[in-house]
């Protein structure tokens, strides 16, 4: 009994072999249509899985929140790190309170024996890792008493760092590095687990010493039964009541899984959708081929069952082929997934976390290749069977062009087709828009020319040099800059681009103007810069004067204010001779003379050096006036700072051999950065948009062909009896087109209605933009045109004689 079954099975795939072999066509196009089904399916929901949905390596992660206040004026004011053990006695929402320094992560050069390595480290207090509840790979993670005053300082590296920087030795653990900056000693004492991608950018974690003051964002656990909403509430009053002067307005507060994402939540349920989209468009389109090869084959089908072939003999024929194809085009899938999974890594934007665990799933892959399985089976069995059930004899009284296909038949696959329309609608309507999103951001004017403009920090020995002597170093480097070839401008700045407009932003009152007893002091950022910098950077001078070489530390202080700042500072007055000074806070302990009168010299542009999406208020202060430069440049060169790099290398060491030349960085490289996340959203879900029109075009192709070959006769009628080839072609080409308007107006509707949810991805776009739905429905009215023509001709092509001598 086996041995027949397993004759007969081994019969059944020799004998769907050679049919396959006599259709390459079908064959060729399904096993295509589902490898991009289950590839494309399989590499976006492991990434989904991986990223959004996978949990976080801590503790209960939905107690887990992160909370920081803010003014009407600053959207980011982390309360002092002092604030943190009030929280801890005085709350009843929160159950173990943790900080973590509000500017994020920032590149350090660290020396390892004889070489450099740039780790990308933030600090946290102490217990950090244990109000997570995180535990290490290897070694272990910051303990109390490692933040204490004569503690050794301790490292705990990020998964990625480990591998990536010292290829996942675990004899990383105990080895010394040295930071460039200060040349204390720090050890590496663990590495955290994959995953734990917070700040976003963190390659490591030190510990914030336990007396130091610095703004910290708030990591805590929630108290059981408590909301998040009590939680934010019974923080904003305590951190309200121990820091009046902030005159706070609010307080925020979010979950950490959602601050682990951050913005790529959005884009990633995005695309998420649209993959589902276009894998429901691979099977409808599958079903539409096997529908219009079913009806090919019921002479077929009927010869067989007239030779003595039973309904299960039948029956077990169509499933053979159809599960050949679905196994073949679920291995085809799996390579094409396990391709884009490693592109993905590759070229992912440096916004998109936990991205270097993502790997191949057995469950989902089985998942993606059991839908189009069955998808394959039900289509590519059911109407064959459908067909076969019938009169053996009927199929062969037919004439082979007279119309085997019934009107519903043919119903059917105009709405499969029409469905894959407007699914091909929707995915494109998205694309269109992220496409036109992004083209506005790329056209950006930010203010400053970008081409051949290079940023570029150095770490100094803050012991030596740190604050007085600061000046003398850099001006010495910045003359050896300024002599090499191919280098025009070279200016100090405060830190380099897009690092956002809430580090940096102290508060600032203006002379001769009353204080506001709710708001009084607003944050403005503030940017150092050379007697070259708006040279170096292209900007105009609009009004006044830049800085010089005069601008010392012990000169009148001055300062430069953007045009924006301008306008709400004196609305309808010449801002130049007038006068600001920093607002001196109850915890601060600068000297007097950094809160003394700063006279305006100066108006330039808004620009987006801060932010690309968006200019804000800005000061600018000479560096030598300006106690926190922390060695920064820009550079200006005619040629690719690769060029040059290691001269002006040269430059610094000539100057001190301490000095370290630690990250140089084209401002190309730097925009890369808050576009890249646009950039691949768009580009992804415009591959899937194209993927789906070629779908759709492809089905229409295939039901119009059949249409014309199965009326072959009635069109030769229609020919005898006067009608002209260009008639035909007309009737064949409206039939199309009504079918793919159809679709597309029901598209349209739903692209209305989902194309809001992109309102957060877009920028200067609405999501019923007018121009961006006209060139879909173009595009989508010119692929239906085309993918009709072909058969419209070839109908004005039958021979009327052949036709009716046909029986």
């Amino acid at each position: 009994m086996l041995q027949r079954a397993i004759d007969a099975l081994s019969g059944d795939v020799r004998i769907a072999m050679r049919g396959f072999r006599r259709t390459p066509t079908f064959a060729v196009a399904v096993l295509a249509i589902l490898g991009l089904g289950i590839g494309t399916s399989v590499a976006m929901f492991i990434t989904l899985q991986d990223v959004l949905i996978r949990r976080l390596p801590v503790q209960d992660q939905d107690r887990v929140v992160v909370m920081w206040t803010h003014t009407p004026t600053a959207p980011e004011m982390a309360p002092p790190a002092t604030v943190l053990a009030e929280l801890r006695t005085a709350s009843r929402a929160l159950r173990g309170v943790a900080g973590v320094v509000h500017f994020g992560a920032s590149p350090r050069p660290f020396i390892d024996g004889d070489r450099t390595v740039t780790i990308s480290y933030s600090q946290v207090t102490s217990n950090f890792f244990d109000v997570l509840g995180a535990k290490p790979v290897i070694g272990r993670m910051l303990r109390a008493g490692d933040g204490a005053a004569g503690a050794a300082p301790s490292m705990v590296l990020s998964y990625s760092a480990w591998q990536s920087q010292f290829g996942g030795d675990t004899a990383v653990l105990g080895r010394t590095l040295v930071d460039a900056y200060d040349r204390s000693k720090v050890t590496i004492v663990g590495v955290a687990p994959p995953g734990l991608d917070y700040p976003l950018g963190a390659a490591s974690w030190l510990p914030l010493p336990d007396a130091n003051p610095a703004q910290v964002l708030t990591v805590a656990r929630l108290a059981p039964g408590t909301s998040l909403e009590a939680a934010r509430a019974e923080y904003f009053s305590i951190v309200d009541r121990l820091q009046p002067a902030w005159k706070l307005s609010g307080a925020n507060a979010e979950t950490f899984s959602d601050a682990v994402l951050g913005d790529v939540r959005p884009i990633l349920a995005t695309l998420g959708a649209a993959v589902g989209l276009l894998l429901l468009i691979v099977c409808v389109n599958v079903g539409t081929l096997f529908l219009a090869r079913a009806n090919g084959r019921s002479g077929e089908l009927a010869v067989r069952r007239a030779l003595g072939a039973t309904f299960g003999d039948l029956a077990r024929q169509l499933i053979a082929e159809s599960a050949l194809l679905a196994l073949a085009g679920g291995a085809i899938g799996t390579a094409c997934a396990a391709a884009l999974l490693r592109a993905l890594v590759v070229f992912a934007p440096a916004n998109l976390p936990r991205v270097d665990d993502l790997t191949l799933h057995g469950s989902i892959v089985g998942m993606a290749i059991a839908v189009c399985a069955f998808c394959t089976l039900l289509f590519g069995v059911l109407p064959a069977l459908a067909v076969a059930r019938g009169s053996s004899y009927a199929p062969l009284r037919r004439d082979s062009r007279s119309g085997r296909a019934t009107v519903r038949h043919r119903r059917v696959r105009k709405l499969l087709v029409g469905a894959q329309v407007a699914f091909a609608v929707v995915l494109l309507a998205g694309a269109a828009l992220l496409a036109r999103s992004l083209q506005r951001l790329e056209r950006l004017q930010l203010g400053y020319k970008a081409d051949h403009l290079s940023i570029l920090s150095v770490a100094f020995d803050g012991k030596k040099y740190w604050p007085d002597k600061m000046t003398g170093w850099a001006e010495l480097a910045m003359q050896g800059i300024r002599a090499i070839g191919g280098v025009t401008d070279v200016t100090p700045v405060m830190m380099p681009p897009f690092y956002g407009p809430n580090f940096w932003h102290p508060p600032f009152e203006i002379e001769g103007q009353p204080v506001d007893s709710a708001h009084p002091f607003p944050s403005i950022p503030v940017e150092a810069a050379g007697e070259d910098y708006f040279h170096t950077f292209d900007t105009p001078i609009v009004r006044g004067r830049g800085f010089t070489t005069g601008d010392r530390q012990n000169a009148t202080r001055v300062v430069i204010v953007n045009q924006s700042l301008a306008r709400r500072a004196w609305p309808g007055l010449d801002p130049i001779g007038k006068r600001i000074r920093f607002a001196r806070l109850p915890e601060s302990t600068l000297p007097d003379a950094a809160f003394s009168w700063i006279t305006v010299i100066g108006v330039v542009p808004d620009t987006r050096y801060r932010s690309l999406r968006e200019t804000t208020p800005m000061i600018y202060l000479p560096w030598r006036q300006f106690t926190g430069w922390q060695g920064s440049f820009a550079v200006r060169s005619s040629v690719d700072i690769g060029a040059v790099t290691p001269a002006i290398r040269r430059a610094f060491k000539s100057v001190d051999p301490t000095l370290v030349m630690f990250d140089v960085k084209s401002m190309d490289n730097f925009l890369n950065g808050p576009l890249s996340g646009p950039r691949l959203s768009a580009l992804l879900l415009s591959a899937f948009g194209l993927a789906a029109l070629m779908l759709a075009a492809v089905g229409l192709y295939g039901v119009m062909s059949s249409i014309v070959r199965e009326r072959t006769r009635e069109i030769g009628i229609r020919l005898a009896l006067g009608a002209t080839p260009e008639l035909v072609r007309r009737a064949v080409l409206r039939q199309a087109l009504v079918v793919a308007g159809v679709g597309a107006i029901v598209g349209l509707a739903g692209a209305l209605a989902t194309t809001r949810l992109l309102k957060s991805l877009l920028f200067e776009v609405s999501p019923t933009d007018p121009i961006s739905l006209a060139i879909v429905c173009g595009v989508l009215i010119a692929a239906a045109a085309a993918a009709a023509y072909i058969p419209a001709r070839r109908a004005t092509r039958v021979d009327p004689a052949s036709a009716l001598r046909s029986d």
